[in-house]
């Protein structure tokens, strides 16, 4: 983080004469669109109280209890290959927090379909369901359930793993995953953590960041620069998905 965003961006130091607080597990979602010759990925702008506020962000947070495997043990939760528990739960939570903080769902049906809105009548719902989370009147896996679905965590691609450094009093352990917009679905930030979005190209984003107009931290410059390069999300998914197999 440079210079010109230290008085932006909502960071409470941490007080250097106690021990560091251990890292919260969390997961970060880039969800990706084509746009004109290159990638363009979803951003939020957190609300300046909230941790790192004011800062632009993907969408992501701290895993929940339910963030499980058993959640699914009935259902056709697969992958293509063999991963533990814990892995699961960070899938788990990077599904629902996209679902939570910009209102996409990355799931499938109980047939195996990727779970695509099939009129205005479903997206409407989705929208009921993602007020009535954050409202936290219901859980996201009593809303899978409502609507037949299982969360899609094949469509997640892994990118990278970063953990908040011991000058910081709020500590996380996230990961961070690639997965395209799915079709029929928009992404609009919740009005609660997240008060502004925007779709743009990394180099864009690089760019305004740069010139100190658009406040991020290291682990999103990083994410970033990681993907700036591709020209479609097909390219980008298959350059990592080939990384993570070797």
């Amino acid at each position: 983080m440079t210079s010109n965003y230290t008085d932006q961006i909502n960071i409470e130091p941490a007080d250097l004469n106690k021990i560091p607080s251990e890292p919260i597990p969390a997961s970060t979602v880039l969800l990706l669109r084509d746009g004109k010759n290159t990638v363009e990925v979803f951003m939020l702008k957190r609300s300046a109280a909230s941790n790192f506020g004011n800062a632009w962000v993907f969408p992501g947070g701290k895993l929940d209890s339910e963030d499980i495997m058993g959640k699914f043990s009935n259902q056709p939760v697969s992958t293509k290959k063999e991963i533990g528990d814990i892995e699961v739960s960070y899938l788990l939570a990077a599904i629902r927090e996209c679902f939570e903080e910009c209102g996409v769902l990355i799931a499938n049906r109980n047939s195996g379909e990727v779970f695509i809105p099939q009129d205005e009548k479903e997206n409407k719902i989705l929208k009921k369901y993602q007020f009535q989370i954050n409202n936290n009147e219901i859980s996201f896996y009593n809303i899978l359930n409502n609507l037949n679905l299982y969360p899609a965590i094949n469509n997640l691609t892994y990118l990278s793993h970063w953990t908040t450094p011991t000058t910081e009093k709020k500590r996380y352990s996230t990961k961070f995953y690639l997965a395209s917009l799915p079709s029929k679905q928009d992404a609009v930030h919740d009005g609660f953590e997240g008060v502004d979005s925007l779709w743009i190209s990394p180099e864009k984003a690089l760019s305004l960041y740069k010139s100190g107009k658009f406040p991020i931290i290291l682990p999103t410059i990083k994410s970033l620069e990681a993907i700036r390069l591709y020209k479609s999300t097909n390219e980008l998914l298959s350059k990592f998905i080939n990384s993570n197999a070797s």
